[in-house]
């Protein structure tokens, strides 16, 4: 069944290889629920095409003349904050993921990723998710270990709290935190509304970029 137009996501990719773009536009063109909009070969053409049209999602590489994927994101997000933000590179350094993920990056890929977790992460972050890969996930847990004890002091979350935080990450609903810990649905939605007071997040993905940035995943 062919998607209906409003069901498709809009993507613009950047790369400034013109046969990883190619490719990248190939795979994703037998997507029925994901249009590629536009493509570009710099941070520059991005700038253009975002300054003219709407997008759902950006799929971005770091490595780029004109704007590089991180200025690129930083402009994202305090001119059209409603995209989505994938990063595509083969950067895995800690500190440029840690970066990418405060500033608002929603996915975070290596180029060595299969077609399924490429598709996976357009359409899970699309839906208001975040993506990060097991290579990338390690990372960022073995980047934030040092720092993660004395973060979660500073926040003072209960035994109870971290469980909850942990099982958002694995993308539990309330139904079944309340059915793993044992606990009413009622009682799940009150450690939530606690959890994202103590931590100022606004939306689950915020929360699970606070819980990767402050080491809450790493005990």
């Amino acid at each position: 069944m062919v998607a209906l137009k409003n069901d498709t996501i809009k993507v613009l990719i950047a790369d400034d290889h013109r046969v990883l773009l190619d490719g990248l536009v190939s795979v994703l063109k037998s997507e029925k629920n994901i249009n590629v909009a536009a493509t570009a070969e710099d941070g520059t053409a991005v700038l253009e095409l975002l300054g003219k049209n709407d997008y759902d999602l950006c799929l971005l590489d770091i490595s780029m003349p004109g704007a590089d994927g991180i200025e690129l994101t930083r402009w994202i997000r305090q001119n059209k904050p409603d995209i989505k933000i994938i990063i595509l590179t083969t950067h895995d350094e800690t500190e440029i993921i840690a970066e990418l993920v405060k500033l608002g990056t929603s996915g975070y890929l290596l180029k060595s990723c299969t077609r399924t977790q490429l598709v996976e992460a357009i359409e899970k972050v699309h839906a208001g998710k975040t993506y990060f890969n097991d290579t990338v996930y390690e990372v960022i847990l073995k980047g934030f270990a040092a720092s993660s004890k004395t973060a979660t002091q500073e926040i003072q979350l209960t035994s109870r709290e971290k469980e909850i935080v942990k099982l958002l990450s694995q993308e539990y609903t309330n139904e079944k935190i309340a059915a793993a810990l044992n606990i009413s649905y009622r009682t799940v939605e009150t450690h939530r509304k606690n959890i994202m007071q103590k931590t100022g997040a606004g939306n689950l993905a915020g929360l699970i970029k606070y819980a990767f940035s402050h080491g809450l995943l790493n005990e």
